[in-house]
C-alpha cells in the first residue's frame, strides 16, 4: 500500500493521469529510474565546460531555435610574439584568459570552453548581438593590456584575434567542434588585422618604455638600419644612375690607418718616426650598462603583522601588513615603506605581488576560523597601473567576498604631490570590485591631497616616512598631526597613524580621534594576524 501511494504520488507530480481517471487519453507510464530521469526536464550547464559538454549545449541551442553564435578568442599572435617563452608563459596565460573572461560573461547563464591552450570559445545565449560584440571586443582589449602591455614587435603590436562563426558552420554532423571551420574563422580575422596594421604601421623607435611591465617580459624594439633610398621615389637606372666612385681616404690601411678621431687624441702633425708623439685612447662618452637590480641572489622577503589599535572598538582589533627584506646573509634589514628604496616599478610589484599572496592566504584561514580581527595591506601606487593591477587583484579574488568586505582594507601608498590627478581619479578603479575599503597613505606634509581623494575610506601618515626636518618632538608632532586629522575631517575622512613608539603620544592620539593607530608602543610585530591573549595586551 505505501508503494502504491508513492507510485501515485510521483505520477501526479509528473502530471500522468491514474488509470481508472478520465481526464485525458491514457499516457505510456515510465519505467524505471532511469526512464523517469529522461521524462524530467533537463537543467541547462553553465560556466566553465569541457569541449565534449560545450559541443552538447550548443546542439541544445540549435536545436531549440536560432541560437547564439559562437565567439572564438585566439592568443596565436601572442604565442608567435614570446616565441620560445611560450612554454614557460602558458600556465600563466591559461589563468589569465580564464579570468578575463569570468569578469565579462555571466557564469549562471553563459558557458566557455578552451579548446587549446591558446584559443577559448563562448557562447551568450542571452545577449542580444551588440551586446556580444562589445562583450567579446572588451575581453580581447583587457587580454592584450594584461599580456602584452604597449609593448611592439616589428614595428606593431601583437593582436588578440576575435571570430564568430553560426552554430552550423561551428559544430559537425556528429556534434562536435569543428576545429577546422574555427581555424578558417580566425585566420579571416587574422587577415584583416594584417591588413589593418600594413596601413598604420608604428615605427619601432616608438616602443613603449612601459614593456617591462607586460607578462611576456618583452623589450622594447631596435632601431632599423637607415634607409639609403627615399621611399617616394624610384631608383634611377642606365646612364641616369650614379656611379660608385672610389676615394681613399688616407695612404694607410689595415692596422696601419688613422684611428677615428672621436676615440683619440690626434697627434702633433709636424713630428714623425719615432718623434712622433703618440695617440692614446680616451673613451669621451662611455656607454653606461644597465641598472644593478634592486634583488640579488640572496635577497630574503619575509611578512610580518603590526598589532593595531582600533579606536572605535578600543582594543587591538586589526592587524598592518609590513615587509621585512634582506639583500645579504646577516645584512640590514628593511622594514616598511625603506623595503621599496632603490627599486624600479617591476621590482616594487614583486613586493606587492608577495604581500598579495600572503595576505590572501591569512584571510581565507581567518574568515574560515571564523575571526574577527581586520587586515590593512599596503599597496604601491604603481602596482595599480593597467598593466599591473591585475597581479594584485587575482589573490584576492579567490577569497570570499563577505571576507573581503568585512575584513579586508587596502591601503594604497607611495604618493606625492607631484602625481597627477588623472591618475589620482583612477587609481581606485582597480580595487573597487574587490567590495573592501580603500585607505590612502599620504606625506604629513601635503593635506591638500585629501580633497583630491573622495573614494578613500580614510586617510593617514607612517611616521617612518617622515623627512629629517619633520622629525620634532612629541608636543609638535601632536599639532601637525592634528592639523591633518582635522583636514581629513573636514572631507569627511577617518585617519590614521603608522609607526608611533613613544606611548604618551599614543595616548594623546587616541583621545584625538584618530581611528587606527600602531607602532612599537603598542605591540611588538607578529608573524601571523592571531588576536592577542589579554595578558599580552
Amino acid at each position: 500500500m505505501a508503494f502504491g501511494r508513492l507510485w501515485f504520488s510521483l505520477k501526479r507530480r509528473l502530471g500522468i493521469p491514474a488509470e481508472n481517471s478520465g481526464d485525458g487519453p491514457r499516457v505510456e507510464i515510465p519505467h524505471g529510474i532511469a526512464a523517469i530521469r529522461a521524462s524530467l526536464p533537463r537543467s541547462r550547464r553553465t560556466g566553465f565546460l569541457n569541449e565534449q559538454a560545450f559541443a552538447a549545449e550548443l546542439v541544445e541551442f540549435k536545436q531549440d531555435g536560432e541560437g547564439p553564435r559562437l565567439h572564438v578568442i585566439s592568443l596565436s599572435d601572442f604565442r608567435q610574439a614570446v616565441g620560445p617563452k611560450w612554454d614557460r608563459l602558458q600556465g600563466l596565460v591559461e589563468v589569465a584568459l580564464d579570468t578575463i573572461i569570468r569578469r565579462h560573461v555571466d557564469i549562471n547563464k553563459d558557458v566557455f570552453t578552451r579548446l587549446s591552450g591558446e584559443i577559448a570559445c563562448l557562447a551568450l545565449p542571452d545577449a542580444n548581438r551588440s551586446d556580444a560584440r562589445t562583450r567579446v571586443a572588451n575581453i580581447a582589449q583587457d587580454l592584450g593590456t594584461h599580456l602584452f602591455g604597449d609593448s611592439l614587435v616589428d614595428g606593431r603590436r601583437p593582436q588578440v584575434l576575435a571570430a564568430n562563426l553560426s552554430l552550423d558552420e561551428a559544430l559537425t554532423a556528429e556534434g562536435g567542434m569543428d576545429h577546422k571551420a574555427i581555424e578558417r574563422a580566425l585566420a579571416q580575422s587574422a587577415a584583416a588585422v594584417a591588413a589593418e596594421a600594413v596601413k598604420a604601421k608604428a615605427p619601432p623607435a616608438k616602443a613603449s618604455a612601459g614593456a617591462v611591465f607586460a607578462i611576456s617580459g618583452q623589450q622594447a624594439a631596435k632601431l632599423e638600419e637607415p634607409d639609403w633610398f627615399l621611399p617616394d621615389q624610384s631608383p634611377l637606372r642606365g646612364a641616369d644612375a650614379p656611379r660608385p666612385v672610389m676615394r681613399q681616404a688616407n695612404h694607410l690601411g689595415g692596422a696601419d690607418v688613422k684611428p677615428a678621431p672621436t676615440w683619440f687624441d690626434d697627434a702633433v702633425k709636424h713630428l714623425r718616426g719615432a718623434d712622433a708623439e703618440r695617440q692614446v685612447m680616451r673613451i669621451e662618452n662611455a656607454l653606461q650598462g644597465g641598472r644593478d637590480s634592486g634583488f640579488s641572489s640572496e635577497s630574503n622577503l619575509t611578512m610580518v603583522w603590526t598589532p593595531t589599535w582600533v579606536t572605535g572598538r578600543n582594543e587591538v582589533a586589526a592587524f598592518h601588513a609590513r615587509i621585512l627584506r634582506t639583500d645579504k646573509v646577516r645584512g640590514p634589514t628593511r622594514e616598511g615603506v625603506h623595503a621599496y628604496d632603490g627599486l624600479v616599478p617591476i621590482e616594487v610589484l614583486t613586493l606587492d605581488r608577495f604581500s598579495a599572496f600572503q595576505t590572501a592566504h591569512e584571510l581565507k584561514h581567518m574568515h574560515y576560523t571564523r575571526q574577527r580581527m581586520g587586515l590593512t595591506v599596503p599597496v604601491h601606487w604603481t602596482s595599480l597601473s593597467p598593466k599591473s593591477r591585475d597581479f594584485i587583484r587575482m589573490p584576492y579574488e579567490e577569497c570570499p567576498p563577505d571576507a573581503r568586505r568585512r575584513l579586508l582594507k587596502m591601503e594604497i601608498f607611495g604618493l606625492s604631490p607631484a602625481v597627477p590627478q588623472a591618475i589620482l581619479s583612477r587609481m581606485f578603479a582597480p580595487l573597487e570590485g574587490l567590495g573592501c575599503d580603500v585607505l590612502v597613505r599620504l606625506p604629513l606634509a601635503a593635506p591638500e591631497m585629501i580633497s583630491q581623494l573622495p573614494s578613500a575610506r580614510a586617510v593617514g601618515v607612517d611616521l617612518a616616512e617622515l623627512a629629517d626636518d619633520e622629525r620634532v618632538g612629541d608636543a609638535e608632532l601632536f599639532q601637525r598631526l592634528d592639523m591633518f586629522r582635522q583636514t581629513a575631517r573636514q572631507n569627511r575622512k577617518a585617519c590614521y597613524v603608522w609607526g608611533v613608539r613613544r606611548r604618551p603620544l599614543i595616548v594623546q592620539l587616541v583621545k584625538a580621534g584618530f581611528s587606527l593607530v600602531n607602532g612599537p608602543g603598542i605591540m611588538c610585530d607578529l608573524a601571523h594576524p592571531v588576536l592577542p591573549t589579554k595578558a599580552a595586551q
